[in-house]
């Protein structure tokens, strides 16, 4: 096996280590919040699309819906969310971000990006769009395999 293809058979577990550290990264600056990566990850797609059902949410997210209603009760628990009965379906409730959780999600995004600059840090910024167009790639081929409806990349 050559260096090369050496490396390449190790981009799985390169990929899941790096997303593992940014995860961790992203954790301990957010511990003073008293949030998590995931709890984020929650907030910001309410963020994009609010009205979700916890369903969809936690397709979404691909968590389980067991797991996401844990992150969700916190998350109310903390005045961030709140449920709201579905007018359509009696057993569906919409998710809603508060106006509480507007300032924490700004201070999320900012802690979010020092994450990300930390991880790039000595990349280029055209080693920066190699990657994204590579990991945007990745994630498209994936997709087609899983079946999820993921935009083809350019």
């Amino acid at each position: 096996m050559t260096e090369f293809n050496a490396h390449i058979s190790q981009i799985g577990i390169l990929i899941a280590e790096a997303s593992r550290l940014m995860r961790r990264d992203f954790n301990r600056r957010a511990r003073d919040l008293g949030l998590s990566s995931a709890q984020w990850a929650v907030l910001s797609c309410l963020a994009r699309e609010e009205g979700l059902s916890q369903v969809a949410l936690a397709d979404s997210l691909d968590l389980q819906p067991i797991s996401l209603a844990r992150h969700i009760d916190r998350l109310e628990a903390r005045g961030c969310v709140v449920r709201r009965p579905d007018p359509n379906d009696r057993r569906v409730h919409r998710l809603f971000l508060t106006d509480e959780a507007h300032p924490l999600l700004q201070e999320l995004r900012t802690l979010g990006q020092q994450t990300r600059n930390h991880s790039l840090n000595g990349l280029s910024t055209e080693q920066q769009e190699a990657l994204y167009e590579a990991l945007t790639r990745i994630r498209h081929n994936l997709s087609q395999c899983g079946g999820e409806s993921q935009e083809t990349p350019q």
